[in-house]
């Protein structure tokens, strides 16, 4: 073989292992791209998630600062447990 011959062998092999390289690498690329609009939308879902979940903990304080109060005690002890208050008196009606 020529010093000729053995150049050209040594740049086809230069040119096919850079473009195994480029193809590898765009590749990655893309697997990349995907995985980060995949995580761009579950970011989004999770965001929408804790902002009801943050909702749903207002309605619930609020639910608990109201039963916290007297005339919520009052309001459930006369319902449900058949209590009167002082000075009552109780229908019973038939």
């Amino acid at each position: 073989m020529t010093d000729e011959i053995k150049k050209q062998r040594t740049i086809v092999m230069v040119t096919v292992f850079a473009a195994i390289f480029f193809v590898l690498l765009i590749s990655a690329l893309i697997t990349n791209l995907v995985r980060i609009a995949s995580l761009k939308q579950r970011q989004e879902a999770l965001t929408a998630r804790l902002i009801a979940i943050d909702e749903t903990i207002k309605e619930n304080a609020a639910d608990i600062d109201y039963r916290k109060t007297d005339e919520y005690v009052d309001a459930y002890a006369r319902e449900y447990l058949g209590l009167i208050g002082e000075g009552e008196s109780a229908f019973i009606a038939k």
